[in-house]
């Protein structure tokens, strides 16, 4: 397998089938936050169809809208893959304190924002750091870092949610490093990598790639029905940028002056409102707008959420 280097490089150079409960129970809510200091977050999004936005840390989710956070009552795994999609969110990771999942997750997914989950694929075997999922197809991508007696390493994808896995070649990919993979919500085939050297494209699941872009130091990639949104770095700016496929024109998305030495390494675009984008910057810092960047509403500091 050639070997990549993921997001966490990129950022160093600027500073078993199974389907069960897994202890899912009627308690399970969001509420009030007790715990308001987050340390890390590795995946956000609009799970289930909702118009909240949902962020995936070490200690459980966290949901934002018009009540302001709310977070999880229980099942606060620790998240290290996430991905939303129209029906719920797919997950990998490691199990909470007293939970009966085993460690690891594999590929497991909930459809009740979280109450429960159904183990779809290598339960117990894979930590999946890296994850896509087609937001209304399911169609999931995998990038496996550390290869097992079930899966070899590198980008593997699925169009039944997990019962059958196909290899990905990468044909064409020349960079050295990755930041992450999108996929399209609709259109199963359609993939993106993000990477140092710019945006590539498959039309073919993963097997070939072409550039789609030569933008430096891309931290992260996400993808609409139309096109998408990256996110780029230099010395002295970030920039939040959005692409659509049928042209070469780019335009810039104002970004809070504060984050300029701060890159972006989440993205989450509400499928119901082409408007509204959350990021999270890479000193967790989490900012929404819901006018796509004319105005930024702050929704932590240095991973402290807002009341």
């Amino acid at each position: 397998m050639k070997k990549y280097t993921m997001i966490f490089s990129i950022l160093m150079l600027v500073l078993v089938l199974t389907a069960c409960s897994s202890g899912g129970n009627i308690e399970f809510q969001y509420g009030n936050v007790t715990n308001n200091q987050i340390d890390h977050i590795h995946g956000a999004g609009y799970i289930n169809g909702e118009n909240n936005v949902v962020i995936a840390t070490h200690t459980g989710l966290y949901s934002y809208g018009e009540e302001g956070w709310k977070e999880a009552s229980s099942q606060k795994h620790d998240y290290m893959g996430f991905q939303a999609v129209n029906d719920g969110f797919f997950a990998s990771g490691h199990p909470g304190q007293g939970s009966d999942l085993e460690n690891p997750f594999g590929l497991i997914k909930s459809t009740d924002k979280g109450a429960s989950f159904e183990n779809l694929a290598f339960y117990g075997e894979i930590d999946f750091h890296y994850l896509a999922a087609g937001y209304n197809t399911n169609t999931i991508y995998v990038f496996n870092e550390m290869p097992t007696e079930n899966l070899n390493g590198g980008l593997h994808y699925s169009t039944d949610e997990g019962k059958n896995w196909t290899s990905s070649a990468l044909s064409g990919f020349d960079s050295s490093y990755i930041s992450n993979f999108a996929t399209h919500p609709t259109k199963s085939e359609l993939l993106v990598v993000g990477s140092k050297d710019g945006l590539y494209i498959s039309e073919d699941f993963g097997q070939n790639v072409v550039k789609f872009n030569s933008a430096s130091m891309i931290s992260y990639v996400t993808l609409t029905e139309s096109g998408g949104y990256y996110t780029n770095f230099d010395d002295s700016y970030v920039y939040l940028k959005s692409f659509t496929f049928d042209s070469a024109n780019e335009k810039e998305i104002l970004l809070p002056e504060e984050i300029m030495k701060d890159p972006i390494i989440l993205i989450a675009s509400n499928p119901n409102n082409n408007e509204e984008i959350t990021i999270v910057t890479n000193n967790l810092n989490i900012y929404l707008t819901k006018d796509h960047g004319l105005n930024w509403e702050k929704l932590a500091s240095n991973g402290e959420l807002t009341k």
